[in-house]
């Protein structure tokens, strides 16, 4: 960009010094051409001087990448000639006197040494020497006395060089005020684009975007968006979107790659920290890595999503080597935040979209698990109702003991609710002390005998062991694998305790088919519902993540363990209170004071 509007500036320069020439020489010429006239001397020798340099002129003003340097020295060497044969001849061939030709000279020659696109005091230097001569050899063909040439001379020396490095110096803080201005403008363009896209576009489109506004506002060559990976086992990174000025831009390995190749890059953006990449100063497999991909530069800068590294945006350079501007890396680091902004409003939206379905399933599953135990509770009532006298006892009874069934069931799935709910608003207390589990196995099973009937086989075995729990916590811990077991599992249910040097452990066992391999995670997440049983209907699918989530709050664990011929869910618990952690030594910021 720089070279760019270094460019654009120069030839304003020259087309601007051509269009001067191409006006000015025919208005000279037109009162040069009059007074010769009105004298009775000689027209066309006097005009073909001024044509041709008017037609150079605006040759140059309309060239596309003009260059009036010639122009300039052509039109300073015509005059200086003019004038100089006139004093060798003793003849008039133009109206230019000596000290008119001495001022248009001057005025050529510090033109032409501020056209010059490099060594401006140079050029000036011999521009000066040569006017210098040229006065001087002048002066004494028109007999000047030696003190005005001498004058003259020094003023032909000083005013070149001087006015030449005055004008120069004006011309480059210009120049770089245009720079800087329109590198402000391009940049802060690029941003609000960038802005636009990652807001604009849901999708992987809004990167691209994203990134092809930054690299038009920069003199880069590539840019990329790269987002962190795990790679063999290892952290590395992968580009997700790029952009670039240049056709063949990459080597070997650029889109993806391990950051052991490129430590000092992930220990930089890991920390937060922008990253600067000169491959010749590099090492080792650092400099093998960037080598092999051509780079000779690079500029990058993390990408955060919250307090978690997540990737990085950077410009790379392969056509030269370069050095990267403050505007440049602030236009990356805004990008950066934009970018993260982006990636967790989409992640959000995820989540939104996740729990909006789970809302779907709870309600789905609470409706139709919540009607079936209602559906019986309510018809049997009005059946009792209707025809109290014209049933028996025993018929009674057995009404009476379904809507009992029914409604415990109801209430364990309520308080399943309860509790989850309780959770996730972080009101649910964990009261811990010394229970026995054998015990609490012995008061469940009773409850469950007495809510649930069923024909399979449930036995209790295992001594007695004490844990550090929550009672009324591991009772529902329990119901819900042994209710679990009864609706899913196999004909034999077996409950085993048992203790180790460390924890107490509760097995609920069945030999059942098991939990499919692709689902012994999913089971234990909120709302999941897996293949129901061909006998019984589905469930909320919150009974195993309440239970797990219960025996994390009492320092313990939930698992499931496939086996042969019996799958199992066991529960671990403490034997004691956990350790209280020694405080470490009170020290103070004016302990060395």
């Amino acid at each position: 960009m720089n070279q760019r509007a270094s460019n654009l500036a120069r030839h304003r320069f020259h087309r601007y010094v051509a269009v001067l020439l191409a006006v000015t020489v025919p208005i000279a010429a037109a009162v040069e051409l009059t007074r010769a006239l009105d004298n009775g001397m000689g027209t066309m020798s006097r005009l073909i001087g001024p044509v041709v340099i008017t037609t150079w002129a605006i040759v140059v003003a309309s060239a596309g990448s003009p260059n009036a340097l010639a122009l300039v020295l052509g039109t300073m060497g015509y005059v200086s000639a003019l004038v100089g044969m006139e004093a060798l001849f003793a003849v008039e061939i133009t109206s230019l006197d000596f000290a008119t030709a001495f001022g248009m000279v001057l005025l050529f020659a510090v033109l032409a040494g501020n056209l010059t696109a490099g060594r401006r005091l140079v050029w000036a230097g011999g521009l000066a020497a040569g006017t210098a001569t040229w006065v001087i050899v002048v002066g004494m063909l028109v007999d000047d006395p030696l003190d005005a040439i001498g004058m003259r001379a020094v003023v032909a020396i000083a005013g070149v060089v001087f006015t030449t490095a005055l004008v120069s110096e004006l011309y480059d803080q210009l120049l770089a005020a245009i720079i800087a201005h329109e590198r402000s403008v391009r940049l802060h363009d690029a941003i609000a684009r960038c802005s636009e896209a990652l807001l604009a576009h849901p999708d992987s489109f809004a990167l691209y975007e994203a990134v092809r506004a930054i690299l038009e506002a920069t003199d880069a060559d590539y840019a990329y968006v790269d987002e962190t990976r795990i790679i063999e086992g290892e952290p590395g990174w992968e580009i997700v979107a790029s952009a670039s000025k240049v056709i063949d831009e990459t080597g070997g390995g650029w889109q993806r790659g391990r950051y052991s190749a490129i430590p000092s890059a992930y220990e930089r953006l890991s920390a937060g920290l922008e990253h600067e990449v000169h491959t010749k100063h590099l090492t080792g497999i650092e400099r093998d890595a960037y080598a092999k991909d051509d780079i000779l530069s690079e500029f990058s800068v993390p990408i955060f999503v919250g307090k978690e590294f997540r990737g990085s945006v950077g410009f790379v350079q392969y056509s030269f080597e370069r050095e990267w501007s403050r505007d440049e890396v602030q236009t990356l680091w805004r990008a950066a935040d934009m970018i993260g902004a982006y990636w967790r409003r989409q992640e959000d939206a995820v989540t939104l979209r996740n729990m909006n379905e789970s809302k779907d399933k709870l309600l789905a599953s609470v409706s139709h698990e919540i009607r079936t135990p209602l559906t019986a509770i309510v018809g049997l009532s009005e059946e009792i109702a209707a025809n109290r006298s014209n049933l028996g006892g025993e018929e009674l009874e057995e009404l009476n003991s379904i809507i009992a069934v029914q409604s415990r069931e109801l209430a364990e799935l309520v308080e399943d609710l309860l509790i989850a709910s309780r959770a996730d608003f972080g009101n649910l207390s964990i009261r811990p002390e010394e229970v026995d589990l054998g015990e609490q196995v012995e008061r469940v099973l009773q409850g469950v005998r007495e809510s649930n009937p069923t024909a399979k086989h449930i036995n209790f075995e295992g001594e007695s062991v004490s844990a550090w729990a929550d009672p009324l916590r591991v009772r529902q811990i329990i119901r819900n694998l042994v209710t679990n077991a009864i609706k899913y599992g196999g004909h034999r249910i077996v409950i085993s305790v048992w203790g180790t040097d460390a924890t107490a452990q509760i097995a609920v066992a069945d030999d059942g088919v098991g939990v499919p391999e692709a689902e012994a995670n999913l089971i234990f997440e909120r709302y999941y519902r897996g293949a129901d049983s061909p006998t019984q209907p589905g469930s909320v699918g919150i009974g195993l993540a309440v239970s797990r989530q219960l025996a994390e709050m009492m320092q313990g664990s939930l698992a499931y363990v496939p086996g042969s011929h019996r799958h199992r869910f066991e529960l671990s618990l403490p034997l004691s209170p956990p350790a209280l952690e020694e405080p470490a030594p009170a020290t103070s910021e004016f302990a060395t004071s």
